[in-house]
């Protein structure tokens, strides 16, 4: 056996011991949930209007956005909204890529809010226990406060309600069918809050 091929298994195996490694601590972690908001939204007196929206839409702006949404060195996510919600892209163990795959299924709720269930969750080829995988993303991604995972119940719970917006606008999502392609929002502007808003020249 040349030098050469030693140092090439010699490689292969401390790759594998770190892979091993890896999944042996997912299996031990005991999977946490963040803290979930009161399912409470406050309406406020102003205008209100509705916004309809397609899939390919929402493909756009969410893609657009989800760099600065899921902030880490440690993943690299792509979302697709069809019949359903998928993230796919991989995590990094150990400098090792590993391919993610999370199939979701919206649910709003009634406050306006929007809860994604898990419906299917694999990383690398491996079936392993998708509240103890959602755990882990939670400890290597860096989310906004109005994103939370719920490892535990394993669904990741979206506070559309409480996200801010320019001029004191709120929104919730009315309506979320994949299936008919009916995308729809409501927005809220509160009274007093177009004194803010500047006009374009």
């Amino acid at each position: 056996m040349t030098k050469w091929q030693r140092r090439f298994i010699l490689l292969i195996m401390f790759n594998i011991i770190l892979i091993v490694s890896f999944f042996t601590f997912l299996l031990m972690t005991p999977p946490t949930s963040d803290q979930l908001p009161e399912s409470s939204y406050i309406e406020e007196r102003g205008a209100r209007f509705k916004v309809e929206t397609t899939k390919q839409d929402l493909n756009e702006l969410i893609n657009t956005y989800i760099d600065d949404v899921l902030k880490t060195d440690q993943a690299n996510f792509d979302v697709i909204v069809d019949d359903n919600v998928k993230l796919i892209g991989e995590l990094f163990a150990f400098g090792v890529p590993i391919p993610l795959n999370v199939t979701m299924d919206p649910v709003v709720m009634e406050n306006g809010d929007l809860v994604l269930k898990m419906n299917e969750l694999s990383l690398g080829l491996l079936n392993l226990p998708r509240g103890r995988i959602l755990h882990y993303i939670n400890r290597q991604v860096e989310t906004p406060d109005w994103l939370y995972f719920d490892s535990e119940n394993e669904q990741i719970y979206i506070a559309v309600t409480s996200i801010e917006v320019e001029s004191n606008i709120r929104f919730k999502v009315e309506s979320l069918d994949l299936s008919t392609d009916v995308i729809v929002f409501t927005f809220n502007v509160p009274s007093g809050s177009t004194a803010n808003i500047t006009p374009s020249e």
